[in-house]
């Protein structure tokens, strides 16, 4: 069984006497341990459909079963509880306290969840593992845009989640900040799903890649066959990625010289 099956979810919002439709009937699954990309212009529905994953919102109609459990059943309470267990949420805008330190950050998960006799333990562990020990001391408000973001991965992983939910994780950081994300995110185990218009990120991360657009699924297949596909690429008003085009150009002079 997936870790996470959607079937037929829809999210519509009532706006005055009119029903704004926003995702139109999805069906797809997610194994656990991969690595998914979601794309689509703004509009598509990408970032209703982040939500339904991490348990921020509920869908209209339609099954989301998460390890088993049917999200689309759970009253706010059962969803807070679902996320705390399961889910870490790296939202673009950081969402950390200013005027606190990075360590305080990390551990405010676990004093609403209740478990302060492994808070000190899980901080550290969780600083280490985003290689931010150093940071554990500084206010937030201090902080570059890349430290902002591996605080605000470490305060997810400080709750051991089995699926991280990322909302372009890339987005305002520097190119240093941006290949540390990446070494990062490549290192963890977990089932992880990135919105995202960094489409290199994706070609380098990524193994699959969901395509959206106007709150449908426009495509779902592996990373490499979605970047090949230039009129799928120019009806979501994508591109295709420079990683893409120098992998494409290094394998065409491979095959010249072999011939």
């Amino acid at each position: 069984m997936s870790l996470i099956e959607i079937k037929n979810l829809k999210k519509h919002y009532d706006v005055g006497e009119m029903k704004l439709e926003i995702l139109k009937g999805l069906t797809l699954n997610i194994g656990t341990g991969e690595f998914v990309a979601i794309m689509g212009p703004s509009g598509s529905g990408k970032s209703t459909l982040m939500n339904i994953l991490g348990c921020l919102d509920k869908p209209s109609s339609g099954k989301y079963f998460l390890d088993g459990v049917d999200i689309s059943k759970l009253n706010s309470d059962g969803l807070a509880d679902i996320r705390n267990r399961k889910i870490g949420f790296v939202f673009q805008g950081f969402n950390l306290l200013s005027r606190t330190s990075a360590v305080e950050n990390v551990e405010l998960p676990m004093v609403y969840a209740n478990v302060p006799e492994e808070i000190r333990r899980r901080v550290e562990q969780a600083l280490r593992d985003v290689h931010a020990e150093a940071l554990a001391d500084k206010m937030t408000h201090h902080l570059s845009g890349g430290e902002k973001r591996a605080v605000s991965i470490a305060t997810v992983l400080s709750m051991s989640p089995d699926i991280l939910v990322l909302d372009e994780p890339s987005a305002n950081l520097d190119p240093a900040s941006r290949r540390t994300l990446i070494s990062l995110l490549r290192q963890f185990t977990h089932t992880k799903i990135i919105a995202t218009h960094d489409l290199d990120m994706v070609m380098d991360l990524c193994t699959r890649c969901i395509v959206m657009k106007d709150g449908s699924i426009l495509a779902d297949a592996p990373v490499p066959d979605i970047f090949a596909d230039r009129s799928l690429l120019e009806e979501a008003r994508l591109e295709q990625p420079l990683s893409y085009l120098l992998m494409r150009q290094e394998r065409q002079r491979n095959n010249s010289g072999a011939s």
